[in-house]
C-alpha cells in the first residue's frame, strides 16, 4: 500500500514533532491521559444510563439522569479535541490503519443511539419509570455494544498499525 505523501507532511509538522518527541509534561501522555478522562465522562455515563435503562439500581429514578446529558456531550468534545492532536503526533499510523475507521463508526453510531435515547426515553415528561425503560431497553444494549466496540478499537490501535510514522514499517 502507498501511503500518502500528505501523511509525511503533517508529521513533519512542529506540533506533530513536539506531540511524539517532547519531554513536555502537556505532550503525548498528558494528551492521552486527557483523552481518557473524556472518555470516562462519555462511557462512564452513557453506561450509567445504559444500566439503569436496563434495570439495574432500580431505587435510583430516571428522571434525573437527563443532566448527565451535558457531561457525556462535553466528555465527547474533550474526547474529540484531544484526539485530534493524537492523530496529529501519529498521523500515518492512525490513518493508515482501518481498525481507526472502525472506531469512528462505532463512537458516531454510540453518539446517535445516545441522543436517541435522550430524545425517546427522557423528552417525554409524560413517561413513568417503566414505560422509560421499556423505551430505552433495545437502546440501551445497542449503546453498551457500541461504546465497548469503540473503547475495544481504540485500544486495538496500538497493536494493529502497519506503519508508525511514514516511512517506518512495524
Amino acid at each position: 500500500m502507498a501511503v500518502p505523501l500528505f501523511l509525511r507532511s503533517i508529521e513533519e509538522t512542529g506540533l506533530s514533532t513536539w506531540i511524539r518527541q517532547s519531554d513536555s509534561p502537556f505532550g503525548f501522555y498528558f494528551i492521552l491521559v486527557v483523552h481518557t478522562i473524556g472518555m470516562a465522562s462519555i462511557v462512564g455515563a452513557n453506561t450509567l444510563i445504559n444500566l439503569r435503562l436496563l434495570g439495574a439500581a432500580p431505587r435510583i429514578p430516571l428522571v434525573p439522569l437527563k443532566r448527565l446529558f451535558p457531561i457525556m456531550w462535553s466528555g465527547f468534545f474533550v474526547n474529540a479535541i484531544s484526539g485530534v492532536f493524537l492523530v496529529i503526533g501519529y498521523p500515518t499510523k492512525a490513518l493508515t490503519n482501518p481498525v481507526f475507521y472502525f472506531k469512528l463508526l462505532f463512537i458516531a453510531l454510540a453518539l446517535v443511539t445516545m441522543q436517541k435515547i435522550k430524545n425517546r426515553v427522557f423528552s417525554d415528561t409524560g413517561l413513568n419509570e417503566i414505560a422509560m425503560e421499556a423505551k430505552g431497553r433495545i437502546l440501551a444494549k445497542w449503546s453498551l455494544f457500541l461504546w465497548f466496540a469503540a473503547i475495544t478499537s481504540g485500544r486495538l490501535l496500538a497493536y494493529t498499525y502497519t506503519y508508525l510514522q511514514y516511512g517506518v514499517h512495524s
